[in-house]
């Protein structure tokens, strides 16, 4: 597959997650499957170690539908390399949700820490 494709397939799988209604059990498996699909997919792109693949999956981090840039930022974190103009505009996407008061921020919160420390 594609880098292209496997960038269109990743946008599905965030407007997947974007819809979850959390009282609903398909909802929430069909969630499930999809982040584990975002995974498969940065997993594919980490694999190749193409720094081109990388470089336009990075774009994502641009994409504020669906939250695209928040997925995109923490999977490029956790999985690609990068370089530090792109590790700072993805801590950039994440320290701004983390600010908030939610379970969601403290969430990010810790995530960061866990970042940080290693």
């Amino acid at each position: 597959m594609n880098i292209e494709n496997l960038i269109e397939d990743y946008k599905r799988q965030t407007k997947i997650c974007s819809e979850i209604d959390y009282s609903d059990k398909d909802s929430v498996k069909k969630n499930n499957k999809a982040v584990n699909r975002m995974y498969q997919i940065v997993e594919l792109i980490s694999e190749s170690n193409n720094q081109n693949e990388i470089e336009q999956f990075s774009k994502l981090l641009k994409d504020e539908k669906n939250r695209t840039n928040l997925w995109s930022a923490v999977h490029l974190l956790e999985k690609l390399s990068f370089d530090k103009k792109t590790e700072k505009e993805a801590l950039k996407i994440i320290e701004k949700v983390a600010k908030g008061n939610t379970s969601e921020a403290m969430g990010f919160q810790y995530w960061l820490n866990d970042y940080k420390s290693k």
